[in-house]
Formats: C-alpha cells, sequence, structure tokens
C-alpha cells in the first residue's frame, strides 16, 4: 500500500484513477469494470434512493415506511461508510493525500449520504422542496459522480463533457455548502450528541472531493473544467442582472403610478399591464409567496408563504434577492398580479380549513347531448381521498370548474353518511354565511358552489378526513359550439386536489341519432346512442359531430313557453362616427394599419389614461406603445353615451376581473354608468380577456366577432348586426357560441325539450338584467332589489351572480340559516329530465285519467 500511495503521489495529475483495484493483483484497468466495494455502493444508492422517493411520495399518508425510511436511508449510509473506513485510503483526512482507486468510492459515498440527507429533509426541512430544474440538476450531478468511476473508459471527447459536468457539479455543491454554513456551529456540537447533524456537512464534503479531482486533472483538462465552473456563475450572474432590472421597473412603474394626474387604476393593475412577461418576471413578483426567501434570523425552520401549492428552494431566486432592492408591492398586490398575470386565482382564494393531503381519487363523468336543441348536460361526480397520517384531520376540499362559454351550473349533490344530498338554492350571501359559521365554528358537513367571473365556478367541500373517501356532484348545463355544420362539446375540466393518476368512467349519451361522430379516444358501444369507457383521467378533450336541424318543440313550465330558433343574421343601420381602438399586445402592426387606413376619415380614439385621438403622425409611436401592453382594460363606460361609437378590439387571455376594480375610481365609474344600451363592439380576434367576457354576459358591451374584412363591409354600408335581443317580440336572449336564441313566451307549441333551455334562458336573461349593477355590494345583497331575480334563480335552479347551490347537514341547519327549499321551481337538473314539466291543469287531467283507469280496474274486483 506504501508504494502504492508513492506511486500515485508522484504524479497527481495522471489521466487515470489507479492501475490497481482493491484488493486485486496489479493489471490493467478493464473498461467498465466495477469492483466488489464500488457494486455494493451502486446496491446501497438504488435502495436508500428508492426509500427516499417512496417517502416522498407517501409524506403525508399514514404507514411505517413513510416514517422510518430517513432511518433506513441513514443506516445504508452508516453501514457503507464502515465498510469503507476498512479500506484505509478512503477515509483519511480531507487535507492529506488519496489512493486515487478510491475517489470514485469516496463519491458514491457522499451520494448515498446525500440521499439520507434529503430524507433527513422530509422530517425536519431546512430547505423547501427543490425547484424542478434543481431535482433534474441533482440528479444529473449524481449521473456524473457515478460515471467518473468509468472515466478511462470514455473517448476523450465524452472525457471533456464528464468533466465539464463535473465543474458545474463543483459548482452546484459549493452553493450547498455555503448555503448550509450558518448550521455548522449547531451542527458540530450535535455530533457529539446524536449523530444526525452530519448530514448539514455532506454537502461540503462533496464539494471539497470535487475540487480535489478537478485540481488533478485541470492539466489535461483545463477548458471543460473551467468552462463546467464559469457557465452556472454567469447564468446565475445574468439572472441577478435581469432581476435587479425587472424589480426597478416595477419600482418605476409604482412611482409613477403615484404621481399621476389621474389614478383610474390601482398601481398593481399598471403594473401588470406593463411589465415583461417571462418567468423571471413571475418569480420576482411571486418572491416570498411561492420561494424560499433569505431570513434575517437564522432558523431551522425556512420562512414561507404557501401560494396553494408548496413553497420551493430556487439557489436563483434566493441569490437574486440578496443582491436586489426590495420594490414596494404588498401582498395583496402580488396576489392580484399573480391571479392576472399567471392564472393563480384558484391558489389564491381564502381557506378556512388546510387540503394540503387531499387528493381527487376518482372522477365519474355522464354527459347527455341534445343535438337537436345544441344543448349538452354533464354530471361531474368527484371522489376525495385524504391521505393525512391522522385519521380524525378534517381538511377542505376547495375545486375551481371552468365551463364552456354560456354554460351554468344546475345542480349540486353531497354524499353524507352515504346518502346523496341534493343541494338547495339561496342567496350567495346567505350560502356564504352558513358555510362559513358551519365548517369555521361548527365542523360539520355543508357543500357550496359560487359563481365566479370567467366562465369558472368554485366548488367547496368540507370535511375531508382519512376515514372515508368524500364524494360531491357537480351539474352543469352547457350549449354547443357551432362551428360551420359541426356542433363540438367541450369537456369541463377543474383545478383542485391533485388528480394525476385518478381514474375516470365516462359515460356519453346522445339523446338523437348523429352522424361523422370524432372522439379523441375509443368508447365501448353500451346501448342505443350510448357510449362508456374507463381510464386514467384526462382533463382537457372535445368531441364533435354533424349539425342538424334545430327542433322546433318547446319547454313548458309556469305558463310560460320556451323556444329555440337559429340564429339569424341581421344588420340595422348605423354610422360609426367615432372609433374607439382597444390596443394590446395581441394586435399586430398589419391589422393596426390595415384598420386605421379603414377608418381614418373618421375620428379614431385609443385609451391611455385618457381619450388620445390618432392621426397619421401619431399613430406609429402610439400604436408602439400600447402594442406592449399584456393586456388593455377599456373604459367603456367613457363612450357608451355616445350613439355613434364603435369599438374595435382584439383581446388577450388575460386582464383583471371586472370585480378586481370595484374598489377603483375605475370601478365606480362603471358601476354608476346606467345605461341599458350596449356598446357596439368588433373583436376581430379568436377569444375574449376574462374582463370583456363579463362585460359582455352583463350586456354592457355588445361584442360581435368579425374579421377586417367584414369590418370593413359594414363601416362602408353603415351597418352593424342587429340587437335582436331588445327588438324581439318576446322575451329573448342570445346564445352566441351556438348560434342560436331561446325565447320565453306565452305561445303553445308542442314540448319534448329539455328543461335545459329554460336554464340556459333565465342565466342569460338574469345576466341581462343585473348589467352595471353587478359591480353593487348593496345590490347583490339587497333582497329586495334583486328578489325578482332571485325569483327566477330559483325557478331555474341555476348558481348567478346573486344565487348558490348548498348542502347541509341537516334540516335544522337550513331552518338556522333562512334556507328554504325552492318550490314551484326546475329543482336540481338530472340526467333523466327530458321534456317538460306539466302544468297545473296537465296534473289535474293526470290524476283524473289514474283515478278512472283505477275505478274501472278495480270495481269488479269490489263486486266480488
Amino acid at each position: 500500500m506504501k508504494t502504492l500511495l508513492q506511486s500515485t503521489e508522484a504524479d497527481p495529475a495522471a489521466d487515470h484513477h489507479s492501475s490497481n483495484y482493491p484488493g486485486s493483483p496489479a493489471e490493467a484497468r478493464k473498461p467498465f469494470a466495477m469492483d466488489t466495494d464500488y457494486l455494493i455502493g451502486l446496491i446501497c444508492l438504488a435502495l436508500s434512493f428508492g426509500l427516499f422517493i417512496v417517502s416522498t411520495k407517501t409524506s403525508n399518508t399514514s404507514g411505517p415506511l413513510s416514517e422510518t425510511s430517513f432511518l433506513f436511508c441513514y443506516m445504508i449510509a452508516i453501514f457503507y461508510t464502515l465498510r469503507m473506513s476498512t479500506r484505509g485510503e478512503t477515509w483519511l483526512s480531507f487535507w492529506k493525500a488519496k489512493n486515487k482507486t478510491y475517489q470514485p468510492h469516496r463519491l458514491l459515498l457522499w451520494l448515498i449520504w446525500l440521499v439520507s440527507c434529503f430524507s433527513f429533509n422530509i422530517p425536519m426541512p431546512i430547505f423547501n422542496e427543490s425547484a424542478p430544474w434543481l431535482s433534474v440538476a441533482i440528479v444529473v450531478s449524481a449521473g456524473v459522480c457515478i460515471l467518473f468511476n468509468w472515466e478511462e473508459s470514455l473517448p476523450r471527447v465524452f472525457k471533456k463533457i464528464l468533466f465539464l459536468f463535473f465543474g458545474i457539479s463543483a459548482v452546484l455543491w459549493t452553493y450547498y455548502a455555503v448555503y448550509l454554513s450558518w448550521i455548522y456551529p449547531a451542527s458540530i456540537f450535535g455530533l457529539i450528541i446524536l449523530g444526525f447533524s452530519i448530514h448539514s456537512f455532506i454537502p461540503l464534503f462533496l464539494c471539497i472531493t470535487h475540487f480535489r479531482i478537478l485540481f488533478q486533472r485541470w492539466e489535461m483538462y483545463k477548458a471543460p473544467i473551467l468552462a463546467g465552473i464559469l457557465l452556472p456563475m454567469l447564468f446565475a450572474a445574468g439572472y441577478v442582472v435581469q432581476w435587479r432590472l425587472i424589480s426597478k421597473k416595477i419600482q418605476t412603474i409604482t412611482n409613477s403610478v403615484a404621481t399621476q394626474d389621474r389614478d383610474d387604476f390601482p398601481a398593481w393593475v399598471q403594473i401588470g399591464q406593463k411589465i415583461d412577461d417571462n418567468w423571471i418576471t413571475r418569480q420576482v413578483i411571486a418572491n416570498y409567496l411561492a420561494y424560499q426567501m433569505p431570513r434575517k434570523d437564522p432558523s431551522f425552520v425556512p420562512e414561507t408563504l404557501n401560494l396553494g401549492s408548496s413553497v420551493r428552494h430556487d439557489p436563483l431566486v434566493l441569490i437574486a434577492a440578496l443582491f436586489a432592492k426590495k420594490t414596494d408591492l404588498s401582498q395583496s398586490e402580488r396576489v392580484k398580479l399573480l391571479e392576472v398575470l399567471y392564472d393563480a386565482r384558484h391558489y389564491t382564494q381564502e381557506r378556512l380549513w388546510s387540503g394540503d393531503n387531499l387528493r381527487t381519487e376518482n372522477v365519474v363523468t355522464q354527459i347527455r347531448i341534445y343535438p337537436d336543441f345544441r344543448t349538452a348536460y354533464t354530471e361531474k361526480t368527484l371522489s376525495i381521498g385524504n391521505h393525512s397520517r391522522s385519521r380524525w384531520r378534517q381538511e377542505e376540499a376547495l375545486y375551481t370548474f371552468y365551463l364552456p362559454e354560456g354554460s351554468v351550473v344546475s345542480s349540486l349533490s353531497l354524499w353524507i353518511n352515504g346518502r346523496e344530498e341534493k343541494g338547495y338554492l339561496t342567496t350567495q350571501t346567505k350560502a356564504d354565511s352558513a358555510y362559513k359559521t358551519i365548517v369555521g365554528v361548527e365542523s360539520r358537513d355543508p357543500s357550496v358552489i359560487h359563481w365566479q367571473e370567467g366562465n369558472a365556478v368554485k366548488v367547496r367541500v368540507f370535511p375531508c378526513t382519512s376515514s372515508e373517501r368524500r364524494k360531491f356532484k357537480i351539474g352543469i348545463t352547457s350549449p354547443l359550439q357551432l362551428n360551420g355544420n359541426r356542433l363540438t362539446y367541450e369537456n369541463i375540466y377543474f383545478k383542485g386536489p391533485a388528480s394525476d393518476g385518478a381514474s375516470e368512467g365516462i359515460r356519453l349519451d346522445f339523446a338523437k341519432n348523429v352522424s361523422g361522430l370524432k372522439i379523441p379516444f375509443e368508447m365501448e358501444e353500451s346501448g342505443a346512442n350510448q357510449m362508456t369507457l374507463n381510464r386514467t383521467y384526462i382533463p382537457s378533450w372535445d368531441l364533435s359531430f354533424d349539425a342538424i336541424p334545430l327542433s322546433d318543440k318547446g319547454f313548458i313550465f309556469n305558463s310560460k313557453t320556451y323556444q329555440i330558433k337559429p340564429f339569424r343574421e341581421i344588420s340595422e343601420p348605423f354610422s360609426a362616427r367615432k372609433i374607439y381602438l382597444d390596443i394590446n399586445n395581441a394586435w399586430t402592426k398589419t391589422e393596426f394599419d390595415s384598420v386605421f387606413n379603414m377608418v381614418k376619415d373618421r375620428a379614431v380614439f385609443v385609451y391611455d389614461n385618457g381619450m388620445i385621438q390618432l392621426s397619421t403622425e401619431n399613430k406609429n409611436a402610439i400604436f408602439d406603445r400600447l402594442s406592449s401592453w399584456n393586456y388593455s382594460l377599456f373604459p367603456v363606460h367613457a363612450v357608451r353615451r355616445d350613439n355613434n361609437a364603435l369599438l374595435i378590439t382584439k383581446e388577450t387571455s388575460i386582464s383583471p376581473n371586472v370585480k378586481d376594480l370595484q374598489q377603483s375610481p375605475f370601478g365606480d365609474a362603471l358601476r354608476k354608468d346606467s345605461l341599458t344600451t350596449p356598446l357596439k363592439t368588433f373583436n376581430i380576434g379568436n377569444e375574449l380577456s376574462p374582463y370583456f367576457k363579463t362585460l359582455h354576459e352583463l350586456r354592457i358591451v355588445r361584442c360581435e366577432k368579425a374579421d377586417i374584412r367584414q369590418v370593413g363591409e359594414m363601416l362602408t354600408r353603415n351597418q352593424f348586426p342587429a340587437d335582436q335581443e331588445r327588438d324581439a317580440s318576446h322575451h329573448l336572449v342570445r346564445i352566441d357560441n351556438a348560434k342560436m336564441t331561446i325565447s320565453e313566451s306565452t305561445d303553445s307549441l308542442p314540448t319534448g325539450a329539455p328543461d335545459h333551455i329554460a336554464r340556459l334562458y333565465a342565466y342569460n336573461h338574469m345576466m341581462q338584467q343585473i348589467g352595471t349593477k353587478y359591480l353593487s355590494k348593496e345590490y347583490l345583497k339587497d333582497s329586495a332589489a334583486t328578489s325578482g331575480l332571485l325569483k327566477e334563480a330559483e325557478q331555474a335552479n341555476i348558481v348567478t351572480p346573486i344565487s348558490s347551490l348548498i348542502v347541509l347537514e341537516t334540516a335544522q341547519d337550513y331552518q338556522r340559516f333562512d334556507i328554504q327549499k325552492s318550490k314551484n321551481s326546475l329543482d336540481n337538473a338530472t340526467l333523466k329530465n327530458s321534456g317538460a314539466v306539466p302544468e297545473p291543469h296537465e296534473w289535474a287531467l293526470i290524476i283524473i285519467f289514474a283515478l278512472l283507469v283505477s275505478y274501472y280496474t278495480f270495481r269488479n274486483y269490489v263486486r266480488l
């Protein structure tokens, strides 16, 4: 062994580990050879890593494995340490030269200890869950360490790549060693008592071993080693610079808002409009809401604020936060920006109880499609599992369901003590009060569903315990989308407790035969016009089929007849003297130039903290500024009084909701706009922002989809599509995506239409009546002002801005909160309802007929 040490120390830069295996005769190293010690080490690493993976998957569940996996990983690390300690040169002090034969073994030993570190971090967190890129980097670093054992067998080009990644790996472990340095003093003391604190030094050992190997190979692989060290450092430096620039821009916009003459919008709205939308911006905004940040006072527990998902440890974010000044953004402003820019509304909603341990275990989707009424009814039954260690831990399930345009929730059920209990419709205020009282104070069984902007609803279910799965059902009535000569059904998807790996059963039922059916998966026929499928849950999909003529049958209820008809494309005279362009980054320069050239002979305006008239001289500069905005919020209330005004817009997919603007001067002005005539608007894009969707639903704007050519033709002819909702002799609503209308009248028609058309009518009619009053808290809560609308919602049993569905545990609970079952209503929708509900005089005829049949049937038996 002494001879071996002398030979290795004589040439520390030699490009080899050794020509000898430990315990074997001197011989040339064989390609991809592996000694017994290294093989045992690989087995220990694989076993330890497997236990760690299982423990992360079951960290919130009961069971001995999740609670003791750290001890197993710890014992495996001790075992391999003791084994390699008997090999002498492996365990010499760090400042002395070591036999290079054992360099791969030492790296493997530290990897085994590293797995034990991360296992120990589960019961005692020093740092949070790693960011995805960091997890990949750690796994790649481990792979590089393992591959180092076969360095001699690799071609030279692969050796260069190996040491490039070795340099990157060295920087990674240097970061961890520095990050953990603040607990080294306590760890040294802990070594004497328990020995577990050895884990805090493992990144330091890996760092030292990496740099020792890099120094030994420096002469032969100088370029790749230097590149590997510099690349992550330069990337981190560039990231810090970008972080500082974004933080500075946020502060600049904030200061600019404070010095503006007008303050129509809150500062966060203008920041969201003008900030660069990229992944670094998202991290700057999220900050401590989603990432582990530096602490002023050292602590063994990381300081974090959870944003609906696990807070992550990202070295780039943490380093940048050390070198950048903090912005003046408050927590509420950060939340608003995340909601708007990154669709985080589901995760920022108020919670009464945690839902960290919940999972969506099973989804049953039942769909009934009425092709001749361009309508579908979908029931989603979800089963929720609680994977908490505690058998009695109660948690709250929070779901957001995203509905196709124009859809409305028409049923809710919750299983209580194994029995399905159907929801009662009441005001949103009563439902919210009852739910919060029972869940927040009494901790008993309720479920509630509320309407939200942007074609969404939120569902709360409580309590969810580990003793049994919790089950609820939601029913949605939807119009089918007509594209050309085909009808499309969109599946309803949701956000909520994790659904990856959940099972799903689908049943599809057509009320009429259809042709040209296209489904993105194979289904089994289970009957006439029925198909079924069982699979792993997939959230987003749609199906389409050839459209058939609309039925002329109606649905009769409470002496009212509801009927659908095709939408008629008719125009009315309209002279657009003032044109308003709603510019944002959805517009292209070509589109802007085309529209401007088309309307330049009229007065053309854009909005930028005030109306600005466009001219040939200023249009390009103004477009360059406005087209960089992530979204626009055109003040429709400022131009609705002008009967000759026309708005042309192209919307982005993001924007604040109308409710987000409620407390701003902009929201106040919109609420005070009492005009009932909607602003005529052309949408030259394919979608509407959440802001414009709500304005369109509330009939504050009348948004007609058209391309630039069609807009030009309408302007040339001085025409605009007629408002059939206002011009009809009967009460009538438009269902734009289905290209049909639904009318309410007293006409006598053949019956046979589903009750869903009455529900769709009621929803659209209510939104039409609410209008700008939607922004008034007093209006939505005032039972006297909304009694007529609430009656309409109760009759149709639908969830709207003023009505919610709730399920409570007992009849006494309903009585206590003055929630009564709706009388003379359509009640909760079901898959069985398919036609008209009998009128009172029809019920009388049915009863008389039944009595006559009974009399003639049983009179002979009476005589006998």
